[in-house]
């Protein structure tokens, strides 16, 4: 028996009909699959925008925050300030934001060499500005640290000692009318009477800053709480700062006067007692008249 074609007007056209379905079926399976697609490529394309948006407003954060240290171009200061360029740490965005909203102190090595400077936290700005910042700090990550650092330490002018001295205690005042720095702190032979305490005591604070490079990046825009509203519009100068930094910088050289405390007791006790002899004797007197003029009126 052999098997015949079904040549018949009915079994053609159910043919067709089948045909045509199956490539309907196979067009509709292609629409949704480039639909897909498009919609994965455009959430795609919206994500890398919004880092790149997220990069852009960082950069004007750090420019304002970050950049007096770490440098314009994020090559910081060999020994002094680390550079976020090429480093590691900067493109883990988890300690980035954790560093910008406490701050970091301590030792620290970064490509090879170890900094044991203070990083102020920057807890004042806000989620957007550090969510922004961390997006800037990992895209500078990504560079090749090659170029080295941006600023020689050895190649920054020093100052007047005897200017700085004269700045810090406020006799010379500083040109953009800014408050003295002994407003609130003593330091070497700026103490006692010279200088209050309201702040640390900034003898120590060039090692304490890793260098006079490292002090100088931080007067030129100081991030602490405190500071920062004072400074804000009022900068130190250049020339200041360097003399600032290196009255700073000669302090632990210094003699501080001896605590004139006991000296000023001791001399208000004796102001005291003569004041109070001086009254017993004027109202001694003034007793005696009285008894006078009672004793002339019998």
């Amino acid at each position: 028996m052999t098997e015949e074609n079904d040549t018949t007007p009915g079994g053609t056209m159910s043919r067709s009909r089948l045909l045509i379905g199956v490539a309907g079926l196979a067009l509709l399976l292609a629409g949704v699959s480039a639909q897909t697609g498009g919609a994965a490529a455009s959430t795609s394309t919206a994500a890398v925008l919004a880092q790149d948006d997220a990069v852009a407003a960082g950069a004007a954060v750090y420019a304002d925050n970050c950049a007096t240290c770490h440098q314009a171009t994020g090559l910081g200061i060999v020994g002094t300030f680390p550079p976020l360029v090429g480093n590691p740490n900067a493109a883990d965005a988890e300690y980035v934001e954790e560093t910008v909203r406490n701050g970091l102190s301590g030792p620290l090595e970064v490509l090879g060499v170890t900094y044991n400077g203070e990083m102020a936290s920057f807890s004042d700005l806000s989620d957007d500005d550090i969510a922004s910042v961390v997006a800037f700090v990992g895209s500078l990550a990504d560079r090749d640290p090659s170029a080295g650092p941006s600023t020689d330490p050895d190649a920054i002018e020093p100052g007047d000692i005897g200017e700085g001295r004269d700045l810090f205690q406020g006799s010379n005042r500083l040109d953009n009318g800014g408050a003295a720095c002994a407003s609130c702190h003593v330091a070497g032979e700026v103490g006692n009477l010279g200088g209050w305490s309201l702040g640390p005591d900034l003898t120590g604070s060039v090692e304490t800053f890793g260098g006079e490079a490292g002090l100088t990046g931080w007067l030129g825009s100081p991030a602490s709480p405190t500071m920062s509203p004072i400074f804000d519009d009022k900068a130190i100068t250049p020339n200041e700062i360097a003399d600032i930094v290196a009255f700073l910088g000669d302090a632990p050289t210094q003699s501080r006067p001896s605590d004139p405390g006991d000296g000023l007791i001791l001399a208000g006790a004796a102001g005291f007692l003569v004041l109070l002899g001086g009254m017993a004797i004027a109202w001694r007197g003034m007793r005696q008249t009285y008894a006078e003029r009672l004793r002339s009126k019998r």
